[in-house]
């Protein structure tokens, strides 16, 4: 496994959703989270039509927040104590993006990337 991702509808009455990811440590660093994340988006905003996904991480893990942040999700705060896990009580920093945020980034991304060599417009 190199990395597993879900997208969980929370509330599909206001179109809330999250994502989670885990990315294997021999390929951290290589974009793979990015990928995965990005692709969970597009699913919830293109295919289910949510208005607002979040996720969480740990505070500590700066590399998840930085994937995070990279996709256009805006810091919103901390849970306190939200998992019990080996040493103790961990807390989550949460994190969202709306619709018309994804979609803007997304619009923004197509207008820089080159476009494919044999395309019509990239002859």
């Amino acid at each position: 496994m190199v990395g597993m991702g879900e997208l969980h509808v929370r509330n599909p009455r206001h179109r809330q959703g999250e994502i989670t990811y885990v990315v294997h440590p021999r390929v951290w660093g290589q974009g793979v989270g990015t990928a995965m994340a990005e692709a969970l988006l597009a699913r919830g905003f293109g295919d289910l039509r949510l208005h607002r996904v979040h996720a969480t991480c740990d505070p500590r893990n700066a590399a998840s927040a930085r994937v995070l942040r990279r996709l256009g999700m805006t810091w919103e705060g901390r849970h306190r104590h939200t998992a019990l896990i080996r040493d103790g009580w961990r807390d989550s920093d949460l994190f969202s993006i709306l619709e018309e945020e994804w979609r803007e980034r997304a619009a923004a991304r197509a207008a820089d990337e080159p476009l494919a060599p044999g395309t019509a417009a990239g002859r």
